[in-house]
């Protein structure tokens, strides 16, 4: 992928660089995106206040706007935060129905500044013509309540609020609850049409730093220029913003208001938050571990396959039988397992995790929809190992509040094995996602991993290869087999303990 893709900052110029564009600009540039500058706004302002806010004048704006998208054709996300002008919306409106149409679009609406006056527009007159544009909405809780009339109290109002300015044409919105009353817990509130969850951090500092609003909307403005889905932005942008609020810069100058720290991509699993989801089950204790580095994971759909496989050297396998009404189902399952078992391999059993439980076998496998109606508790007590099948870093999250023995994480490249509801992860978000687990958990890259792309899947440090077409429909199984144990190696010995 591009790691330079453009992303268009359409925000004032904070003349401390603790926000506004200068520090949209390193947050862009943290994504590995380009960043291109219109300025809305002038300001004269330390980390501590604001002396005076200035807006540009429409021409110049304009000019600056044309200017910019006729020489970019290939821009890929826009970022709107100060809006000092509403014929600054209009134009925009204009631009996004023509040229930057189909761009992604990220609006965070300031109608303050936190220690003065910034002369914004009043932008709740234009909110429904601007919306049916943007693509993640984000404003914070005092800004939520002026532009939807109501008071904010509850998580039931944040939800009535949010599904108003979804009505209003927005595709996702974020309800930002770092100025809550909460001294514990600070929560940002996710709504789309898909998905609605809580993303919960602890909170570092009450008094907060400058620029972390911008800081979010400027990492979800990339990130979605990198193809991630509204929900998967969502949950990786709270992170990197929540490293820099606990790690401002110039933190020792001993500021009332540090500026947002700007750390790069260098994110692990205690940056990211708790993603709260009602009906989603959580465990209080891990499932039994699996090797970190299980190497070649092949998953086939009959004993006669595990017995090939096993000869051949394979020491992790998954036996996958979709129909469930098949005569000889718990016959697979239970010969699969006793020859492995016998073979000393690790043998996990796709979805039936009853009869994985009877067999006693090494473990079992469940996505999503899997989890919301499987006994979790009952599998773990078991002491059956749990894998887990994900599809991007907001499941990825929802994976590890189950402490899961392994998490799958795909599908990687386009598939043909299975209809997929979500859009291949590629390299580049695999990659993100090992440098958050690192060696928390072991893991599992799955779809469209072919001979010809398996080496850059495996350079990004993940535990194990699973693969189906890759072997099965292979016209040389035997050395096709050897092939894949050399690149990804077999992941050692096994114990059934």
């Amino acid at each position: 992928m591009n790691s330079n893709e453009k992303v268009l900052i359409i925000a004032g110029l904070d003349s401390s660089s603790g926000a506004g564009l200068v520090s949209d600009c390193i947050t862009i540039r943290d994504f590995e995106c380009y960043p291109l500058n219109c300025v809305t706004t002038l300001t004269a302002q330390s980390f501590d206040r604001i002396y005076k806010a200035k807006s540009v004048d429409f021409d110049m704006f304009k000019d600056t706007l044309d200017v910019l998208v006729s020489d970019n054709r290939d821009i890929k996300a826009v970022k709107i935060s100060l809006v000092s002008d509403l014929n600054f919306i209009d134009y925009l409106i204009e631009k996004l129905s023509t040229q930057l149409k189909g761009v992604k679009v990220v609006f965070d609406p300031i109608l303050k500044g936190t220690k003065g006056s910034l002369n914004t527009a009043d932008i709740k007159s234009v909110l429904k013509k601007f919306l049916p544009y943007v693509d993640i909405f984000t404003p914070n809780l005092y800004e939520a309540e002026y532009l939807s009339d109501s008071k904010i109290k509850t998580d039931d109002d944040i939800q009535s609020a949010s599904s108003l300015f979804r009505s209003y044409g927005a595709k996702s919105v974020i309800i930002k609850g770092g100025h809550s009353s909460d001294d514990e817990f600070c929560s940002d509130y996710f709504q789309s049409d898909e998905f609605t969850f809580v993303l919960r951090q602890k909170r570092t500092s009450k008094a907060g730093v400058h620029g972390g609003g911008c800081a979010l909307s400027s990492a979800l403005a990339a990130l979605l220029a990198k193809n991630f889905a509204l929900h998967d932005a969502a949950v990786i942008a709270n992170a990197y913003t929540t490293k820099g609020v606990r790690e401002p810069d110039l933190a020792s100058e001993n500021l009332v208001r540090a500026p947002f720290g700007h750390h790069g991509l260098n994110l692990d699993l205690k940056d990211m938050p708790y993603v709260l989801q009602q009906g989603f089950p959580v465990s209080k204790e891990s499932f039994a571990p699996c090797p970190l580095k299980m190497g070649l994971y092949p998953v086939v759909d009959s004993y006669e396959w595990i017995e090939r496989l096993v000869n051949l050297g394979v020491k992790t396998i998954q036996l996958r039988i979709k129909d469930k009404q098949r005569d000889d189902l718990y016959l697979q399952i239970q010969k699969s397992v006793e020859f492995c078992k016998q073979k000393n391999v690790r043998l996990f059993i796709d979805d039936h995790y009853e009869l994985a439980i009877k067999a006693g076998a090494y473990g079992v496998h469940l996505g999503m929809e899997d989890l919301l109606k499987a006994d979790v508790e009952k599998i773990r007590k078991s002491g059956l190992r749990l894998g887990v099948s994900t599809h991007g870093a907001y499941e990825t999250l929802k994976a590890v509040s189950l402490k899961p023995s392994y998490i799958a994480l795909g599908h990687i490249f386009e598939t043909q094995s299975k209809i997929m509801p979500s859009k291949p992860q590629g390299v580049y978000k695999l990659n993100l996602l090992m440098r958050i687990l690192k060696s928390a958990f072991s893991t599992v890259a799955i779809g469209g991993i072919k001979l010809d792309n398996v080496k850059s899947v495996v350079q990004t440090g993940v535990g194990s290869v699973a693969l189906i077409t890759g072997i099965t429909k292979a016209d040389d199984v035997d050395s096709t087999v050897k092939q894949w144990l050399e690149i990804c190696s077999d992941g050692g010995e096994s114990s059934w303990k």
